[in-house]
């Protein structure tokens, strides 16, 4: 059996040799994701979580910071995000201030009772932390809701408003998932402008004309055909979830719909003839 450390080094120079265009910043991330995610691996952490996962959140949630040394790993406020609820993040996963505090970072030494300028600080001076992170928040996800599911993948985002109607309800899954504020000020959205946008989830393993390199793309380029096909059947065996306020948690109610079943037109932005003809054949394949 191949050593799986020596099957994600393969992957990781698979993915480079297809990221020239994210520039030496890109490369830096995406280096800088291989090494965390494989230490990780190598002790038994993460055993969910895919190195395409870690470099296809990076690009949709910071790819613009990738080649700006000094905000690369550094706070960015909700005027530059469009946060909807006025959250400041960091780094090119963007995670947030808040989770850092308060859940996700204190195994890496941060102490809730911090001031936010201290926590901007510690990570930015440790790009592996985040990616750490960010590689506990992910497989805490997919233990949650299954891996790559629609559900544990929103939650990347935001899962309870998408769950309660409030986002992603009244316009094509493709548009931009960040409603422009008046102003620039997140608090003068409206209930309209928030349900007016797209599916992260959905954007996040299709890819779009934006940003077409998604989840299903670097599955394609590193050859993980049967994990393409996993992601197709995940997508059409979900449950019906509702909000569960007590437990802060999306609870299955156990009815079954295909309402996220991916189409062959959700794939039309895959940035290649050849990879959008052999996914298409395993769709069609899962679609039997």
């Amino acid at each position: 059996m191949r050593n799986p450390i020596d099957a994600l080094q393969n992957r990781f120079t698979q993915i480079l040799a297809r990221s020239d265009q994210f520039g030496d910043g890109g490369k830096i991330v995406l280096e800088t994701a291989y090494h965390t995610l494989a230490a990780g691996q190598a002790i038994g952490r993460w055993p969910d979580v895919g190195l395409e996962d870690l470099w296809t959140h990076a690009i949709k949630e910071g790819g613009v910071l990738f080649n700006k040394p000094d905000a690369r790993w550094a706070k960015t406020g909700p005027q530059e995000t469009k946060d909807m609820i006025g959250q400041t993040t960091i780094g090119p996963w963007q995670i947030t201030v808040g989770n850092v505090k308060n859940k996700f970072g204190q195994p890496y030494g941060v102490s809730p009772d911090w001031p936010d300028a201290d926590v901007f600080t510690y990570c930015k001076a440790r790009p592996e932390m985040q990616a750490g992170m960010i590689s506990d928040y992910i497989q805490e996800a997919y233990a949650q809701y299954g891996r790559r599911s629609p559900y544990a993948i929103q939650k990347y985002f935001w899962l309870e408003a998408f769950i309660k109607n409030e986002i992603s309800q009244a316009a094509e899954w493709d548009k931009s998932v960040l409603p422009n504020p008046p102003d620039g000020d997140w608090k003068k959205l409206t209930p309209a402008m928030k349900a007016d946008t797209g599916f992260y989830a959905k954007q996040i393993v299709c890819g779009t004309k934006e940003n077409p390199n998604g989840l299903l793309w670097w599955l394609w380029v590193t050859h993980a055909h049967d994990e393409i096909r996993e992601v197709f059947m995940t997508w059409r065996r979900q449950s019906v979830r509702v909000w569960d306020e007590a437990k802060s948690t999306a609870t299955a109610t156990g009815e079954q719909t295909i309402t996220f079943a991916i189409t062959r037109d959700d794939l039309r932005d895959i940035p290649d003839p050849a990879a959008l003809t052999q996914i298409n054949v395993i769709l069609a394949e899962v679609s039997q």
